[in-house]
C-alpha cells in the first residue's frame, strides 16, 4: 500500500482527536521543526567552513609554564610502549615536566610497563588501582597526586604526540583568559578498513573544519579527550573531570566556558592516533560519545554549547527530513540542503587534510554504507538515552 494515504489518514486522525499544538497537527509541527533544524545545522556548517579558511590567531610566547602529564590506562600493553616513547621525546624543559599515570585495574602487563618506565631517569609516578574507576575518576586521582604544576596535559594510550606539540599547546596559556587548549589528533590508519576510512573523514571534518572554524570565530572549540592541556587553576574549581561522564572532555570544556574561560584549538600541535578499525568498536564508540554529549547539555551556557551537546542529532534530523520528503509531507529541498552543506564541509576538510586520491576514492566508496551505520548507532543511542538505559564502559570499545 502506498505510504502517502497512510500518512494522510494518520494526520486526519490526529486532527480529529485534538492532538494539536498552537493550531498545528503533530505532523505539521514535525515538518516545521525538521525544516528549522536542517537550516540551523546547515547554516552552522557553512559558517564554520568559511571561518576555517580565515587567518589563524597567534599563540603566545615567552617562558613555558610547568606541566604535569596525566594518563588513565587500562589493558593497554599494546599501545603503551608507543605512547611512552613519544612522551620521552617531548621537547619541553625537563625541570618543568612531570608524569603521573594511573593503571586502572589492568589485567595485562600495563602496570609492569608503567612501573619500569617510571623507574627510569624521569619525574614520573605510577598509581595502581585494584578496582576499575573509569577514565574520569582515574584522571582526577592522577591530578590529586600530581606535583603542583600550572598546566595539566592529558594523553590517551593510542596517541603519539610530536616532540614540539606540548610546547605549542602550553604557549597558548600566556593568554590569562585561556582555560584549555586542544591539539590536532591526526589519524595514522585512515585507509585500513571501511570503518577507519569513515572515521578519518569524520575526524578531518570535525577538526579541520568545525574545530578550526570555531577557533577563528572565538567560539571556544572543545577538547578532544587527549592531546589537550588544561589550566590547573581553571580545572580544579570545577571539581576536575565529571566522575560519571562518558564525554568528560566535552563536559569540562562547556563548564570552563560557562565559568568564563576561553578554549582553543591549535592544529599545529599534532599527535597521531589510531582509529577504531572494527564495526563493533565503532558502534560502541559512537554510542558512548552520543550519550555523553547529550549528558553534557546540563553544562551548556550558550547556543553554541547546546549545539555541541546535540552531538550527532543532525543525522536524525536528516533521516526525518528524508522520511517526510519520501512521504510527500515536505519537499526534497531540506534533505538536499543538508547534503549540500555536508558535501562542502567534506571537500574542504579533505583539501585541508591533503588527502590523496586513493584515500578519497575509498571514502567515496564507503561513505554511504558507513553513514547508514552511523545513523543507526546514533538512533539507538538516542533511544536508550530517552529510556534512561544505563551505559556501561567497555574496555577496548573506543
Amino acid at each position: 500500500m502506498p505510504l502517502t494515504p497512510i500518512v494522510v489518514a494518520a494526520n486526519a486522525r490526529v486532527r480529529n482527536t485534538g492532538l494539536m499544538v498552537a493550531g498545528l497537527s503533530l505532523l505539521d509541527l514535525a515538518q516545521w521543526l525538521v525544516a528549522f533544524f536542517v537550516i540551523v545545522f546547515s547554516l552552522r556548517r557553512l559558517i564554520l567552513v568559511a571561518a576555517a579558511s580565515m587567518p589563524r590567531r597567534k599563540t603566545g610566547g615567552g617562558i613555558l609554564p610547568s606541566v604535569v602529564v596525566v594518563s588513565a590506562l587500562r589493558n593497554e600493553e599494546g599501545n603503551l610502549p608507543g605512547l611512552l616513547d613519544s612522551l620521552s621525546r617531548l621537547d619541553y624543559p625537563p625541570d618543568k615536566l612531570r608524569f603521573v599515570f594511573v593503571d586502572d585495574a589492568s589485567r595485562d602487563s600495563t602496570g609492569a610497563i608503567l612501573l619500569s618506565w617510571a623507574a627510569g631517569p624521569r619525574n614520573a609516578l605510577c598509581l595502581p588501582s585494584a578496582v576499575q574507576q573509569g577514565k574520569a575518576r582515574a584522571l582526577n586521582r592522577a591530578i590529586e597526586a600530581a606535583p603542583e604544576a600550572e598546566l595539566i596535559a592529558v594523553y590517551d594510550a593510542d596517541l603519539r604526540p610530536q616532540p614540539g606539540s606540548l610546547a605549542v599547546l602550553a604557549a597558548a596559556f600566556q593568554d590569562p583568559r585561556v582555560g584549555a587548549v586542544a591539539g590536532y589528533r591526526r589519524p595514522v590508519n585512515p585507509a585500513f578498513t571501511p570503518v577507519t576510512v569513515y572515521g578519518a573523514l569524520e575526524s578531518f571534518v570535525h577538526q579541520l573544519v568545525t574545530q578550526a572554524g570555531k577557533e577563528r570565530l572565538n567560539l571556544n572549540p572543545t577538547t578532544l579527550g587527549g592531546n589537550c592541556v588544561y589550566r590547573r587553576s581553571a580545572l580544579i574549581p570545577l571539581g576536575g573531570f565529571p566522575p560519571r561522564a562518558f564525554s568528560e572532555d566535552i563536559e569540562v570544556s562547556l563548564a570552563l566556558v560557562g565559568a568564563g574561560w576561553r578554549t582553543r584549538f591549535l592544529p599545529e600541535a599534532v599527535a597521531t592516533c589510531v582509529l577504531p578499525a572494527s564495526l563493533p568498536r565503532f558502534w560502541n564508540q559512537r554510542a558512548r560519545w552520543t550519550r555523553g554529549m547529550y549528558a553534557s547539555a546540563k553544562r551548556a551556557s550558550r547556543l553554541e554549547s547546546l549545539l555541541v551537546s546535540a552531538g550527532y542529532a543532525d543525522r536524525l534530523v536528516f533521516l526525518a527530513a528524508t522520511g517526510l520528503a519520501a512521504a510527500r509531507r515536505t519537499g526534497w529541498l531540506w534533505p538536499a540542503l543538508y547534503l549540500l552543506a555536508s558535501l562542502i564541509a567534506v571537500v574542504t576538510a579533505l583539501v585541508r587534510a591533503r588527502a590523496g586520491a586513493a584515500l578519497v576514492a575509498r571514502m567515496a566508496l564507503w561513505i554511504l554504507p558507513m553513514f547508514a551505520v552511523d545513523v543507526a548507532a546514533t538512533a539507538m543511542a538516542t533511544l536508550k538515552t530517552a529510556l534512561r538505559r544505563p551505559l556501561v564502559w567497555k574496555t577496548g570499545a573506543g
